[in-house]
């Protein structure tokens, strides 16, 4: 039973109580005036009548506070703690010192079009599932709550970083893996954590640093990369930011920016296709420097626009060498990133002038675009894919399957390749993950759409793609991303 219910049950008992006491009351001092019983036998009923009454009075009152307070401190959807009751939990703890905790922030991603395209009803049914998954995977003494709408707090005990990487990996998959829910998609987290400073902390200073590493945590689907950041404090953060912005022009300059090639290999005969282009940042002192320390905050600040120049220029610098030195090329594919779409002028005014400084056949070239950045700009992408394929480039989709509406995706914008999450892999054992698989690749080969699967690192993977007649592969199974040296050496093997 729900606590406005009780509420109502407990509300109930008090009226009828009061009614039968002043019903009985009545009635005894009716019997008094009409049967002249004699004041002495209700008079002296009356003290025992009243103190009964009391005691009752101070029940109810008792049980209905406790009920009140209960519903101040629980979340009304969940029935579990609300941010309230979680508040007052993180500041006892603030308050008696002793061990660090971690405060961890949850958000699903995109959850507001769920919403659009299903019903509130069934968002709830979501939001009520992620809590449960959320919820089994705490500790004695943890605490989860649901703050508002999407987002979940936690209080965990584990603060060693790599335990907690484990720990928050494992939050991840508990949602990533859930089943039999309402909706067809897959639930993405965005999360961010902050260990706690002892007695001077405060509870908005906790939110405010595991929210700063929530939304500074890389978009994207490496889960190795989601939680470079948490081992440090919300000053730290600011400080390395501030180090990286003002290092990355300079790195540039001096060349310590480096562009590594990941292999793609034809499936049927498992050999070499082409590559993928990838940015590497290797410091001379510290050697190569962690992705998930600066991209999101080149993806922030726009910086990541200059890096996707400089990768495009050196992969045309590549094919041009090998053009010149009479090496049989390979199709290399190149990233865009979401920030370039501000400027419906931008492959024109940048990207076409570098291209130009080259002669390199369109058809070597190969531009990759996440599904997401497909979704949120969608309107202004089917023409911006069009006029690439009219100018004779080819375009991708990358991470097919990630995103709410894959298919809805792939009928609309004409890409010539599509390349599956390799998230999906990770289920290919369960029937269920095998379907979709099948069904995506069997969809994009009937609408002549070329098939990549990336994220492939066994020979089991393998075998399940070559039955369904998946195109290529990408992944640590065949190559890890290496330098255009290493990747010519396999081109000459």
């Amino acid at each position: 039973m729900d606590i406005q219910k009780k509420k109502r049950v407990y509300q109930t008992r008090f009226f009828i109580f009061t009614a039968v006491s002043a019903g009985l009351l009545w009635f005894y001092i009716r019997s008094e005036r009409e049967y002249q019983t004699g004041p002495h036998s209700i008079w002296q009923l009356l003290p025992y009548f009243w103190f009964g009454l009391t005691i009752a009075w101070a029940v109810l009152v008792f049980y209905y506070q406790k009920l009140t307070l209960k519903s101040q401190n629980t979340d009304a959807l969940t029935g579990g703690p609300n941010e309230r009751a979680f508040r007052m939990a993180v500041e006892k703890r603030m308050r008696a010192g002793g061990e660090a905790f971690v405060f961890a922030v949850i958000d699903i991603k995109k959850f507001s079009r769920i919403e659009n395209w299903y019903d509130h009803a069934v968002g709830d049914q979501v939001l009520k599932r992620v809590y449960e998954a959320l919820r089994s995977c705490l500790k004695e003494n943890e605490v989860l709550c649901r703050a508002s709408a999407d987002q979940y707090y936690l209080l965990l005990e584990e603060t060693d970083p790599e335990l907690l990487l484990k720990r928050l990996l494992a939050l991840d998959d508990s949602v990533y893996f859930l089943e039999d829910l309402p909706i067809k998609e897959k639930l993405f987290l965005s999360m961010g954590a902050y260990q706690t400073a002892g007695e001077q902390d405060t509870f908005a200073h906790a939110l405010d640093c595991a929210n700063y590493c929530r939304k500074e945590s890389p978009d994207c689907h490496d889960r190795n990369s989601h939680l470079e950041i948490y081992g440090y404090t919300f000053q730290d953060h600011r400080d390395r930011d501030r180090r990286y912005h003002e290092q990355a022009e300079e790195a540039l300059k001096a060349g310590h920016f480096h562009m590594y090639l990941q292999p793609k290999y034809e499936l049927e005969h498992e050999s070499l296709a082409g590559a993928e282009a990838l940015f590497r940042w290797i410091d001379p002192e510290k050697g190569m420097l962690p992705l998930g320390e600066f991209m999101p905050l080149f993806e922030k600040n726009g910086f990541v626009r200059q890096i996707d120049y400089f990768i495009f220029e050196s992969a045309l610098k590549l094919i041009q060498k090998w053009l010149d030195s009479g090496v049989k090329p390979v199709k290399i594919s190149v990233n865009l990133s979401k920030s370039h779409f501000s400027n419906r002028e931008f492959f024109e005014n940048k990207f076409l002038p570098i291209y130009e400084k080259y002669q390199v056949p369109k058809e070597l070239l190969e531009f990759e675009i996440s599904e997401n950045t497909m979704l949120d700009g969608q309107g202004m992408l089917i023409g911006f894919v069009q006029k690439l394929k009219d100018m004779g480039f080819s375009c991708s989709m990358d991470d097919f399957g990630s995103g709410y509406s894959s298919l809805n995706t792939l009928k609309s914008i004409p890409v010539s390749t599509v390349k599956l999450d390799g998230r999906m892999f990770e289920e290919t054992e369960k029937e269920r993950g095998k379907i979709v698989s099948k069904g995506m690749i069997r969809i994009a080969r009937e609408l002549q759409i070329e098939v990549v699967a990336e994220g492939v690192e066994t020979r089991e993977y393998v075998d399940f793609l070559k039955e369904q007649k998946c195109d290529l592969v990408q992944g640590y199974y065949f190559g890890k991303p290496m330098p255009a040296e290493e990747f010519e050496k396999l081109m000459q093997g």
